[in-house]
């Protein structure tokens, strides 16, 4: 988290938002990525930069949405099991 800075790390912090934290490593427009994923945002490094994702739970898996509004990709970073 102290490698996000305060800015992006803020709005993930709360005891419920915790629980249910997981990170996500992998890649995204050839750029490799890796992401803090809670329950409604995740904060992500895209090779270099820093950028925020919103989180998408559904019964098919846990989807990542550019909060970046001209960006429509999702990225499945989490598949929906028995024991979800």
């Amino acid at each position: 988290m102290a490698g996000y800075g305060e800015r992006f790390a803020v709005p993930l912090i709360s005891e419920y938002a915790l629980r249910k934290a997981f990170w996500w490593e992998g890649e995204w427009r050839g750029k490799p990525m890796s992401c803090f994923v809670t329950e409604k945002r995740a904060v992500c490094k895209v090779g270099e930069k820093m950028t925020a994702f919103y989180v998408f739970d559904t019964p098919q898996g846990v989807y990542l949405r550019p909060e970046i509004k001209l960006i429509d990709d999702w990225i499945k970073v989490a598949h929906r099991g028995d024991d979800s």
